[in-house]
């Protein structure tokens, strides 16, 4: 067990702030509740990286709505839960695919510029999805959004912005979150507000092979739960099924938007394998493809299967995918008449901060929105670009509801003068142990904890944890040591709700286990105070 902080400071010693409100990441979900909380009232927003370094940035597919005459948020609802396994929250599902459609139109008045047909968005169609509703900006959805909201974060003069900064531990004092304990370039700081808002993203860096990039090592997660909030739904970690195989890390996306563009997947024989296993065949579900290319790549003995797209029409291929045929032509072959050789690749946390349709949490003052909550509203497997869509509309929810009930000036007077302390005992490490003990971790982590798991792999890993668990009692002080020591607890919850977990469903898959078992049609929770009891009756 770590100590509740993972650093020793003092706020009588530190540089301290009192806001409105602090926001913690810089993605779709963060931008967008700082940009409009910042309208009104005194807000920071803590960026791990440069404002830009997110995982939104790498979204190459697009924004799910139902905006064609042919949709409906009935329909889009619908696709949702069948992706979902049982698992979604109804009444979350509902906020997202009814609130969509109105704040898709408010990114598009920022500036966001989405593939036209004419005088009509341009729709694709993504995996599980049963009609075209995806709204895209070539194959950099997300990259259009990021700047977009960037560049209106930059003109906004309300808004303290700190980049490169990491934000280390929660505050807590009084049975609620106070602020943010932040490391910035110039040193440690804090920063007290009533309300603190995760959008810290997901925990894809936990493996050896991810789309994610290297600020996503589920910091958030952690903090929460060292704080005394509950996770829910941590096993559930989305595996995107075609990924370039090529040696560079983070692996480079390749949207399924191409394969609803008509790109087929081939095995090593160059045999078509989705047919007749799902009746979207190459669109089905990612849970789905994901499973059947580890097949095909056991079957044939190979460490990818192929995408083939050399029947698109090249100059449609350009113009469509120009970020993908780029890549790919600068890795050596050329996707208009080769081969494109894929794989899986740790993409998405479905788990994360338990939160409600307004993205509160259960510890008072603290919310969460996009990939650092858990509302329900991807139960066991996230239907393909519904990620940005709940970043941008949980986050409205949470800024609605902050706007209207927050605290009057005596609460942030009251957090004035708070005093707060950590003096624990920490052990020492050299820096060059942090690198090989995260290799360490990744590789047990997709080897154990990948798309295909089981009992005794679960177990395997759970003790390789345990072994470093020492980790979680040094006394770093710079990002790369907390980092480990966040990687370390939120593997440890994954792979704990992963053995918990005794069927297969959504994303999570067990040999041992293959089906689906109803007795297992729940949420898992996972929550500091209630497992240290567990343990000390044990």
């Amino acid at each position: 067990m770590s100590p509740r902080y993972l650093i020793n400071f003092s706020s009588e010693r530190i540089p301290t702030a009192v806001r409105d409100a602090v926001v913690v990441g810089s993605g779709i979900a963060g931008l967008t509740v700082a940009l409009e909380l910042s309208k009104e009232l005194d807000v920071s927003l803590v960026a791990k990286a440069s404002l830009d370094e997110t995982a939104t940035r790498y979204a190459q597919g697009g924004i799910a709505s139902a905006t064609s005459p042919e949709d409906s948020p009935a329909l889009h609802l619908e696709d949702t839960l069948e992706a979902g396994a049982g698992l979604c929250d109804r009444s979350a599902v509902e906020v997202l695919v009814t609130e969509a459609a109105d704040w898709v139109g408010e990114l598009m008045r920022f500036g966001a510029d989405f593939d036209w047909l004419g005088d009509r968005i341009r729709l694709a169609r993504e995996g599980g999805h049963s009609l075209a509703r995806v709204l895209h900006a070539g194959d950099a959805t997300g990259t259009e959004i990021e700047d977009t909201l960037i560049r209106v974060v930059k003109r906004w003069e309300t808004l303290a912005v700190f980049e490169s900064s990491f934000a280390v531990d929660l505050v807590t004092y009084g049975g609620r979150c106070a602020g943010v304990l932040v490391l910035t370039p110039s040193g440690l700081r804090l920063e007290l507000a009533p309300v603190v808002i995760l959008a810290t993203g997901g925990a894809g860096q936990l493996f050896e092979v991810t789309t994610n990039p290297r600020v996503s090592t589920g910091d958030g997660y952690a903090m929460a739960y060292r704080a005394g909030a509950t996770l829910a739904d941590m096993e559930f970690i989305q595996f995107h099924p075609t990924a370039l195989d090529h040696e560079e890390m983070p692996r480079f996306l390749i949207t399924e938007a191409l394969r609803g563009e008509g790109a087929v997947l081939r095995d090593a024989s160059g045999e078509r394998f989705m047919v007749g296993m799902h009746p979207l065949a190459d669109l089905a579900p990612r849970d789905v493809v994901t499973r059947e290319i580890m097949k095909a790549m056991d079957r044939c003995g190979a460490k990818h299967v192929f995408l083939d797209a050399r029947h698109i029409e090249v100059g449609r291929f350009k113009s469509r995918f120009p970020t993908i045929y780029r890549r790919c032509c600068e890795s050596g072959f050329d996707p208009a008449t080769e081969l494109i050789p894929v794989a899986p690749a740790a993409h998405y946390t479905i788990g994360g901060v338990k939160a409600d349709v307004d993205g509160r949490s259960d510890l008072p003052g603290l919310y969460a929105t996009g990939e650092a909550a858990a509302t329900g509203v991807h139960g066991a497997n996230r239907l393909a670009s519904n990620s940005l869509l709940e970043g941008l509309v949980f986050s409205k929810r949470i800024a609605r509801l902050v706007k209207a009930e927050l605290p009057d000036e005596e609460g942030k007077e009251e957090l004035a003068g708070l005093k707060v302390s950590c003096e624990a005992e920490r052990e020492a490490v050299s820096r060059a142990d942090i690198a090989e003990l995260r290799r360490r971790l990744q590789r047990v982590m997709i080897e154990e904890v990948g798309p295909v798991r089981s009992a005794d792999g679960l177990k395997r890993a759970l003790q390789a944890f345990a072994e470093m668990s020492w980790v979680l009692r040094v006394g770093f002080e710079h990002a790369d040591g907390f980092e480990l020591q966040n990687m370390l607890t939120v593997a440890t919850l994954i792979t704990r709700s992963a053995l918990e977990r005794e069927e297969s469903r959504g994303v999570h898959y067990r040999v041992d286990c293959p089906a689906e078992d109803p007795i297992w049609l729940r949420r898992l929770t996972r929550n500091l105070s209630e497992e240290e009891s567990a343990r000390a009756q044990c």
